[in-house]
């Protein structure tokens, strides 16, 4: 441990701290008087460091338009922080919410055998520096860093930190929004769907009548290219609703046959199944079809056989258009995942819907698991937050929920098109409107062509047929670095 220890140290306008070594001294001396002996020491550290409540100050708009502040604090005592001994760094590697006063922070420190703690204070001009004992309950303007002096119990070394406390610069909880291309290639499609795998986002369509693809990295958006079909010489029109994604691979039905890539370019047949009529998702094991009997199919060796799947209630309760499915593995069991698929059933034949259809199963793949069947989440009169039936709804999973957007009502739904995000939380029982996400005010699509997705960079993307804008949003805090919070010495 490298210590200062200079007694010609120049502290010339030292208040509080002289006063206080002293105190120690004649502390010592008065008690050896006695039959009591005082340990001092030569070593000297910084041992913890923490801070307390911070005010944060708000606006809020009245009725009349006018503007009022008022204050709320946060609690911040939560955050760690990090001591390091070598560079004489103090700061968190947790940065606190944004918006915080950082004037007036107090403080709790402590020091290796209680030596003396000093905090320089600068002017506002930095023309003069001065020395004052360092108190808990004072405040701190922590807006720059600030220097922290700790001397041993003999009053003979001292050691300077830099502490800084680190504050996002930006709403955690606010979803931003940039338009990443205007791409007439998109806006020729009049049907799309959209999927993200090796690390790029891939558009499937329809153009001409004829099923297209076209893709970018997750890090782009504005550049586009055609992918190739070479599977075929005549991509079939119903390509979007027949996508999956399984692992690193894509997954195309075509007629009766079943396609997979890793790039959208290099195809291999994996299988000829029959009795297919849609390809619908996919999880970590299985891949998830629609039977041509009405059933859920599902296939563990990428395609080769199929199984059917049991249901819990009537198949006519299945969706039939505007499929979406979605895998997301369980935190409280290994090899087990909560699936969701949800779309409408068809306009003609059940007209007066107002809601879309949901149904669950949890897949459970651990030894001596029992095959769960398919539930019907039951459209109960008393849950007033159902999935709201509209065209071409567009289903994604993001920050630990689904979130859906979609076009207007269809039968007794008198819902407006890309008018609002709809989210669920309980994987797909009940669906509310959520203020932090929002659409792009200047969004512009076709009535059914346009897709949400997301990717693996925690990216929304909406893609527009018609007028090719590709949107591209993220909640701040799914960006930001993943740093350490908590230390061991």
């Amino acid at each position: 441990m490298q210590v200062k220890n200079d007694k010609k140290v120049k502290i010339i306008k030292f208040f509080r701290l002289p006063l206080l070594l002293s105190a120690v001294i004649l502390l010592s001396s008065c008690l050896g008087d006695s039959d009591n002996e005082i340990t001092t020491y030569q070593d000297t550290a910084i041992t913890s460091f923490s801070i307390g409540t911070l005010n944060k100050y708000l606006t809020t708009t009245a009725s009349d338009g006018t503007d009022s502040i008022y204050k709320t604090t946060v609690s911040c005592s939560s955050y760690k922080f990090y001591i390091d001994h070598l560079t004489g760094e103090i700061y968190n590697p947790d940065s606190l919410p944004s918006g915080l006063d950082l004037t007036k922070v107090v403080v709790t420190a402590t020091s290796k055998n209680s030596g003396a703690i000093a905090v320089k204070l600068r002017t506002h001009d930095n023309s003069a520096d001065s020395l004052a004992t360092y108190s808990s309950s004072d405040s701190l303007d922590f807006t720059n860093p600030v220097e922290f002096w700790v001397y041993n119990t003999e009053g003979t070394a001292y050691r300077i930190y830099t502490a800084r406390v680190n504050m996002h610069q930006e709403d955690g909880d606010t979803l931003i929004w940039s338009i990443r291309a205007w791409e007439p290639q998109l806006a020729a499609l009049t049907k799309m769907k959209a999927v993200a795998c090796g690390g790029k986002v891939f558009v499937f369509g329809v153009k001409d009548g004829q099923g297209v693809a076209y893709s970018t990295s997750e890090g782009d958006g504005t550049a586009w290219t055609a992918a190739s079909l070479s599977y075929t010489a005549q991509p079939g029109a119903d390509i979007c609703d027949n996508v999956a994604v399984k692992g690193d691979y894509l997954y195309v039905l075509d007629g009766q046959q079943l396609v997979r890539s890793q790039d959208g370019n290099q195809w291999e047949t994996v299988a000829q199944p029959q009795g297919l009529k849609q390809l619908i998702g996919a999880s970590e094991v299985y891949l998830y079809a629609l039977g041509t009997d009405g059933n859920i199919l599902k296939s563990g060796d990428n395609g080769a056989t199929w199984t059917v799947e049991s249901l819990d209630d009537d198949a006519s309760l299945l969706p039939t258009s505007n499929i979406n499915f979605a895998c997301s593995a369980k935190e409280t069991n290994a090899d087990t995942y909560q699936l969701v698929l949800i779309g409408n059933r068809d306009a003609s034949t059940y007209p007066t819907d107002t809601t879309a259809v949901v149904w669950g199963k949890v897949e459970e793949n651990a030894a001596r698991s029992n095959n769960q069947p398919w539930l019907f989440y039951t459209q109960e009169a008393g849950n007033l937050y159902l999935a709201p039936r509209l065209q071409n709804l567009q289903v994604t999973k993001y920050d630990g929920a689904l979130v859906a957007i979609g076009g207007a009502g269809i039968g007794n739904c008198t819902a407006t098109a890309l008018s609002q995000f709809y989210k669920s939380y309980d994987n797909g029982i009940t669906w509310e409107t959520d203020d932090t996400y929002y659409l792009p005010t200047d969004i512009t699509a076709r009535d059914n062509a346009f897709t949400l997705v997301s990717d693996s960079q925690n990216w929304l993307w909406i893609v527009c047929g018609g007028s090719g804008q590709v949107w591209r949003g993220r909640i701040n805090r799914l960006g930001w670095t993943e740093t350490q919070t908590a230390f061991v010495e």
